[in-house]
Order: structure tokens, then sequence, then C-alpha cells
């Protein structure tokens, strides 16, 4: 069936490039099995329900069960899937360098790699891997050998070995007059709302991973807000409200606060 249509005005504008995206791989697993690089939750759910609709098989995984950062197996049929992960620990002076996430993501894309070949970037205490498509595995443990001024290396271990991931997110309460995500961001990370409609504006604020312009677009619980260069919060739950009207909402936050 790789004339299998679907209606791109059902979705979203900044989900249609995905779309498209997405609707070759389901016509190209009609011929054979196809894997994806990685997505992200949403567009694990996007593609899944195309898969559905064609009624073609597909599998996800991110090299352990609470990944984040999947990849795709769509077929017509069964078969023992193999998603292509490799799982590289990274090596350098715990003792002296203290490292972040951005700082080893940054490392990687640096060398040209893009972004949707690199999986969850992990950490147990001071102990760092990445999860990454196998292919390119010996090209990083070759030539990643800085993450900004610091010296690092990678080397490959065992799916085995994979560390026990800790969760960066911290949860808190916080108290707004509302869900708007201009009034979000600058609340929550101290800035004015001018500049946070800004930020918006100019491209630099996804919600649930892809990009949107509004300022005026009303957060949802369980919808993502990440912000370039500050971090990303997810609206867990509300409170209920204050006597003054205000929303209290339980919020996780990655990133600057």
């Amino acid at each position: 069936m790789t004339n299998f249509e679907i209606n791109l005005d059902a979705y979203p504008e900044p989900e249609r490039p995905f779309i498209k995206k997405a609707l070759g791989w389901v016509r190209a697993a009609f011929k054979d099995s196809f894997l994806t690089v990685f997505l992200n939750p949403r567009e694990q759910l996007l593609l899944a329900g195309l898969a559905k609709q064609a009624d073609l098989s597909i599998v996800f995984s991110g090299g352990y069960p609470q990944a984040e950062n999947k990849r795709a197996l769509i077929s017509a049929g069964t078969g023992e899937p193999d998603f292509q992960i490799a799982v590289l620990q990274l090596d350098y002076a715990a003792k002296y360098i203290h490292l972040h996430h951005s700082t080893i993501l940054g490392s990687l894309l640096h060398q040209g790699i893009a972004y949707d070949r690199i999986g969850d970037v992990i950490h147990e205490s001071d102990r760092w891997q990445i999860l990454i498509d196998s292919q390119l595995a010996q090209f990083v443990t070759d030539n990643v050998k800085r993450a900004g001024s610091k010296k690092i290396a990678f080397h490959e271990v065992e799916a085995s070995d994979l560390l026990t991931p800790e969760s960066d997110e911290k949860e808190k309460e916080v108290i707004v007059a509302s869900q708007r995500i201009d009034l979000l961001i600058s609340q929550i990370y101290n800035f004015s709302r001018a500049h946070a409609k800004d930020l918006i504006e100019s491209g630099q604020v996804m919600v649930n991973w892809f990009e949107n312009d509004n300022p005026s677009y009303l957060a949802k619980l369980g919808d993502v807000i990440s912000t370039h260069s500050f971090g990303r919060i997810r609206l867990i739950e509300t409170r209920g409200t204050t006597n003054r009207n205000k929303i209290r909402l339980k919020i996780g936050i990655v990133g600057k606060n």
C-alpha cells in the first residue's frame, strides 16, 4: 500500500513536516521493515497513529524501558527487532570536572552528529552514558574528545552495563494567573513577560517538542514547554485556586530555576 494517504489538515501546522516525513517511512515499511531515527515522545505518538491507520506493526525502543527518545521499527510482519542502539560511557576526571546534559550533548552536535541520531543522555551520580545509533558509535569514540573546554572520552559498553538513570526533574508548586505560556515562562524563569514573548515569537520555545510561536497558547496538563538555554517545564496537575482566583499548579522543572 505504497499509496497510503492521510489528511494533513487534521494535524496542527507545526506537526505537518514530521507527518510528511513519517508518511514516507510508513509507505517504505510495506516493502520492508523500516527503522527510524530517535523520536521524541510526541513524534512516537504521531507515528504510532499512522502505523495503526496503515495496519502495520510498530515497536519502540530507546535502549531501556524508561527512555524518552526511542527508535521505531515499522513492519508488515513479525520478527526479532534490532534497534541498532549502542551504549557509550563517558570517561572524564570526575573529581575535578562537573558535567551537564547540555554540555555532553553539545560535544556530539559539535562534531556534526544529527540530533535525531542520539537517544537519551543519562547519568547515575557522576557517571554518564549516551544511547546512540550504533552506526555512529565508532565515530564518537574516535573523535569526541572534548565537552566544551573539558577533556573527555567515550568507550562502548554492553547493554547489561547500562546505568540506572537519575531524573533531573524537580517538582514544585507555583501560583499563576493564567496558563498562557508567555506568563508561565516569565514567572518561572523570573524575567519580563515581554522577554518571554520575544523568545516565543522568535522560535525559541517548543510545546510538546514542536515549535510554538503563539504567546497566548494555553498550556494543558501533560504539556512539556521547552525554552532554549533555560530548560523545560512539565505541567503535572492543578491544585485548585487561591482566594484571588489564581491557579495553583504542580510542575516539574529541568534546567535553570
